[in-house]
């Protein structure tokens, strides 16, 4: 008789395996990142991670996929509220984020970043993956800016499509910076400068 599969223990399974990639590919990279330490890492047996996943590049995007759906819950809890300005919603956004990467000591860096920069050249699949999702959080940052907010960011000279993907481009940059100081500095002068914080 075949074994029935307990659904509970394949999803706790799955999920302490996308939970380990966010982990170590944050930590060390995708191509740094062995299956075995995957495996080691999540306590989980060898030979189980090909009955989740076809291949690692199967599993990366799978593992990019949970990081981005993440950022936009945690981007429309802030950006979506109703009971603050645009404004305020924008800078909130930002400044939650910051503290993010101080609990990590500023030196994991930005998942959707580290991947753009290791992979987004080499892989179509990643990049087109990555493409989209930057997109569709620069299109979430897009609902804060109404002309008001594009008047007091001094940048009027842009559509709000534009400024959205200018602001996510100088934060991008901001965390890439970071992760190589280990400092929160060009997050701080993020702020200042793109958002008169």
């Amino acid at each position: 008789m075949a074994r029935t599969r307990n659904d509970k223990t394949y999803t706790a399974s799955y999920d302490r395996l996308i939970e380990t990639g966010l982990i170590l590919f944050r930590r060390n990279g995708f191509d740094a990142t062995g299956i075995g330490e995957i495996l080691e890492t999540s306590g989980l047996p060898k030979g189980s991670f090909y009955h989740y996943f076809r291949s690692k590049e199967a599993f990366g995007l799978a593992v990019a996929d949970v990081y981005h759906q993440n950022q936009m819950r945690f981007a429309r809890s802030i950006l979506s509220r109703a009971d603050a300005p645009e404004l305020d919603r924008l800078r909130e956004f930002f400044s939650e984020a910051h503290l993010i990467f101080e609990s990590m000591n500023f030196s994991e860096g930005c998942l959707m970043c580290n991947l753009s920069n290791e992979l987004g050249s080499q892989n179509d699949a990643f990049q087109a993956a990555l493409s989209r999702y930057w997109k569709e959080l620069s299109a979430e940052i897009e609902t804060c800016l109404t002309p008001d907010v594009l008047s007091e960011l001094g940048l009027t000279r842009l559509t709000s499509t534009e400024a959205a993907d200018a602001l996510l481009n100088g934060w991008s940059g901001a965390l890439t910076r970071m992760k190589a100081e280990r400092t929160e500095a060009p997050l701080t002068l993020f702020k200042k400068t793109m958002l008169k914080d």
